[in-house]
């Protein structure tokens, strides 16, 4: 049996407690600060995005739904917000990654723009649902931008060692 067939029976127990160590990591950071700013950790979005390299996509997108099930009924009450976003952001980074090579540069890049499509992504079904009445600049200065630091400073202190981990190989030139 095949690495990647291993993986896949463990994906799912890795991106569970993944869910889980997000959601400490993110009360821990906001109980720190006496400023009302949140920051949302994405440790399970790093994950998703290099599974990508490693399992199938029906089979990723599967799982993107139920941990997304799971994280709105234990963090929302409201099932819809992540059970939407995550298979939705699973598929792009399937489609992104078929047009760009992945090298530490753009698997930085890409993280951070995954961070940022999740971030508002959750605000406008929240908004929508009525669910929170944030501004535009609330929501960027107390929502997106501790989000993105936090989230910046993982990707880029785990972007080599996950690379290695997923197997992630540098495309050697054609001569």
């Amino acid at each position: 049996m095949s690495e990647s067939k291993y993986f896949s029976y463990y994906l799912p127990i890795l991106l569970f407690i993944t869910m889980l160590v997000d959601a400490h990591i993110s009360s821990g950071l906001m109980s720190l600060f006496a400023v009302p700013m949140t920051f949302t950790s994405n440790l399970t979005l790093l994950l998703f995005m290099f599974s990508t390299f490693k399992v199938g996509k029906v089979y990723l997108t599967s799982w993107a739904a139920v941990i997304g099930l799971l994280y709105d009924s234990y963090f929302y009450n409201v099932i819809g917000i992540n059970l939407i976003l995550y298979p939705l952001l699973v598929l792009l980074m399937y489609l992104l990654f078929e047009h760009v090579i992945p090298n530490t540069f753009t698997l930085i890049l890409s993280f951070i723009v995954f961070v940022t499509l999740l971030s508002i992504g959750r605000v406008l079904l929240l908004t929508a649902f009525n669910l929170t009445n944030t501004t535009f600049l609330d929501f960027f200065t107390r929502n997106l931008t501790p989000t993105l630091l936090i989230n910046t400073l993982y990707i880029t202190l785990f972007v080599i060692p996950l690379s290695k981990l997923f197997g992630l190989k540098k495309k050697k030139k054609a001569r």
